[in-house]
């Protein structure tokens, strides 16, 4: 094979990048097979006419992909496997990208912590939560998990509560608990990027189930007649719901639509799995599927997204008949989530910062998204005042995929549908766009111009494929 020289003459963003996507596409597409060695870095600079530090930068980001791997004296290789690292992952160098891709709902806006732990180190008795305490946590953290769940429309039973390690280890645990290994798991069609690796980790088969098409066009809830087929085709045990803020939809369930899922289930025995972090932004909540049907449900709320994720705190709310096996999954899994920070938690929540917090961020939340709505008109933008992440629909022959490349370049990070949606797949024309990780509203909005002009000057060019620089 003649020498490999990426394609980067159009590249609009930093040329490492250019360079590194450009390796990414060939080895995507075949060009560059497994333990090919790449040119040396001084060769290859000199061929593209950029500096040395410019190629090993290329080099190095394309190891961070796991897309390559360097072996001192003998050079670059194309990796034996390339799995390409998420975008979700953050690199060192990203201080200068405008994040459009993580979920960070306005970390910004977050109560004091020092403050919050001024508050805990005057607490008489403070030093007791320094020590074991029981796998499902005190009671009066659970009772946190109580009111916590009110927002999420439940009215829980504190002995059915259980502290966990964020809402992340909730899912592990509860489907733990509720599954077998080999179980198949109905979920949406698009659902949010970790619940495709946690429940294959768990040894559960995801079963994508279409939704419901909404009178304006957007996605609506999970299809109950595609649910009920999955059951009778695929044997499916459960199904994961996400029914007040869907990621990354937005959509926000009727009660109407919830009661025919719970039909579904109920008709094939189906368990009920519904987690949906952002349901606190909602100024008015619903009957949860725990509280239509409590027999066959579980809850996972956290509060991460409202007033602290470093805090790894989140609440399950289980069927009686399952109590038991929560706790010994989360006491096998990690003993306990740690009472010190649940504590943290429960003092924001009883002394009302969590409310005030929250005032904050969907005042911040309702400005960004009628701007949002206002810069990429045309384009449909699924979504409202409350919803912290935008679904946006691209003309039918813009690849996201390319979209997002093409904004990487210019220091913008975003999701393409693909990373919503089960591997063998091919991607729609979807993004994600979330409000709250970049603080600056100038930034936000300026890049929200750079991804209206990006998608323009795709969607005149119908027949491009994906970008190799």
């Amino acid at each position: 094979m003649t020498m490999w020289i990426p394609k980067i003459e159009d590249a609009q963003g930093p040329i490492y990048l250019a360079i590194a996507d450009a390796l990414e596409a060939d080895i995507s597409s075949g060009v560059l097979d497994q333990g090919y060695r790449l040119p040396p870095q001084r060769e290859l600079a000199y061929q593209l006419g950029v500096t040395l530090g410019t190629v090993t930068r290329a080099y190095g980001e394309a190891e961070r992909r796991r897309l390559v791997k360097g072996e001192t004296g003998r050079g670059t290789y194309v990796a034996p496997e390339t799995h390409k690292v998420s975008p979700l992952v953050p690199a060192e160098d990203e201080t200068d990208v405008c994040d459009l891709a993580r979920n960070f709902a306005y970390p910004h806006l977050n109560p004091s912590l020092s403050d919050g732990l001024v508050r805990m180190a005057r607490t008489a008795g403070i030093d007791r939560l320094n020590g074991f305490v029981p796998s499902e946590g005190l009671k009066a953290h659970r009772e946190t998990g109580v009111l916590v769940f009110k927002d999420y429309g439940l009215d829980a039973d504190p002995d059915r509560v259980a502290v966990t390690c964020g809402a992340q280890h909730g899912i592990q645990v509860t489907c733990q608990a509720l599954f077998r290994s080999g179980d198949a798991i109905a979920i949406d069609r698009f659902s949010y990027p970790s619940i495709f690796p946690s429940l294959a980790s768990l040894g559960l088969k995801a079963v994508s189930v279409p939704a419901l098409e909404r009178s304006d066009g957007g996605f609506g809830a999970m299809d109950p007649e595609a649910l009920a087929q999955a059951a009778r085709v695929h044997g499916v045990k459960g199904v994961f719901l996400m029914p007040n803020m869907q990621n990354p939809t937005t959509h926000t369930m009727s009660l109407e639509e919830r009661e025919k899922l719970v039909a579904v289930a109920r008709a094939h025995d189906l368990k009920i799995v519904e987690d949906d972090p952002y349901t606190p932004f909602l100024p008015e909540s619903l009957p949860s599927f725990g509280a239509l049907a409590p027999e066959r449900t579980a809850s996972i709320a956290s509060i991460s997204k409202v007033c602290s994720p470093g805090s790894r705190i989140g609440f399950v709310h289980v069927p009686e008949l399952f109590g038991d096996s929560i706790r010994n999954k989360i006491g096998e899994s990690t003993w306990m989530a740690s009472p010190i920070t649940a504590e943290l938690i429960a003092g924001w929540v009883r002394e009302g910062h969590l409310f005030k917090t929250l005032r904050l961020k969907r005042k911040a939340n309702r400005i960004r998204f009628h701007k949002a709505r206002d810069i990429l008109s045309p384009y449909f933008l699924q979504g409202d005042t409350h919803k912290v992440f935008g679904w946006l629909r691209l003309p039918d022959h813009v690849d996201p995929d390319a979209v997002q490349a093409a904004l990487g370049h210019q220091r913008i990070s975003v999701l393409s549908s693909r990373y919503f949606q089960a591997k063998d797949n091919a991607p729609a024309p979807y993004l994600r766009i979330t409000f709250g990780s970049e603080e600056s509203d100038d930034r936000f909005f300026r890049s929200l111009e750079k991804v209206r002009s990006t998608i323009d000057q795709l969607a005149e060019l119908p027949e491009l494929g994906r970008p190799v620089g």
